[in-house]
């Protein structure tokens, strides 16, 4: 393919841990980002985060898809989702996360 390539679709697959609460008794449980699901101790069931898609926490979603999306709002509704989830900095630790496991990434120049 000629021309850059969005960075978000080369998404490392190197699992990485982080921990929720358990929405029954509260008790902090790891879960792994490959997982969708956690069992707590008590019984509970903790489920991961949705992952943010590019328009969330991509720098350039204004300039490559503000054209028919409104990034901001997009941007903003995923920031408040993750303040009521309980983890305010979600969309920007996925982010970069991302940026982190592709920093090898060198968009091509036309030509």
């Amino acid at each position: 393919m000629d021309g850059p390539r969005c960075p978000g679709s080369l998404r490392s697959g190197l699992a990485k841990p982080f921990e929720r609460p358990c929405p029954k008794c509260g008790a902090t449980v790891e879960i792994w980002s490959d997982e969708e699901r956690a069992d707590c101790r008590c019984g509970g069931v903790v489920f991961k985060d949705a992952t943010p898609t590019c328009v969330e926490w991509c720098a350039a979603a204004e300039r490559c898809l503000g054209h028919i999306l409104d990034v901001a709002a997009i941007k903003a509704a995923a920031a408040e989702r993750a303040r009521a989830e309980g983890n305010p900095d979600f969309v920007r630790e996925v982010g970069d996360f991302i940026r982190e496991h592709c920093a090898h990434y060198q968009p091509k120049t036309g030509g």
